[in-house]
């Protein structure tokens, strides 16, 4: 079962992951999130999957000029930005935390 923990922070919003990142997951950040936030900090590092509409549901994030941070995401990640042929647009040494 995928759930998430959140914390907000002013105007960032912290994620744990647990479980895949898809729709529901998606659909779960979606409901704690308020105008005032654009920055998203995620741990995957519970995160046993990521599908396409967790990976698009951060690209569009990026897209509309907001702040990503992503801790320790799976590899399955990066193969589907390749698929989806996003790679080049993503600036990893911002997004990817230590």
């Amino acid at each position: 079962m995928n759930t998430i923990a959140t914390q907000k922070k002013g105007k960032k919003l912290n994620i744990t992951v647990h479980g895949d990142f898809n729709l529901r997951t998606k659909k779960m950040i979606l409901s704690r999130l308020n105008p005032a936030i654009d920055k998203l900090v995620i741990n995957l590092i519970n995160c046993e999957r990521i599908d396409s509409e967790g990976v698009i549901f951060l690209h569009r994030w990026l897209q509309k000029g907001n702040k990503l941070r992503l801790i320790d995401p799976p590899v399955v990640f990066f193969e589907i930005l390749e698929i989806l042929s996003l790679e080049n647009l993503w600036n990893f040494d911002k997004i990817l935390a230590d």
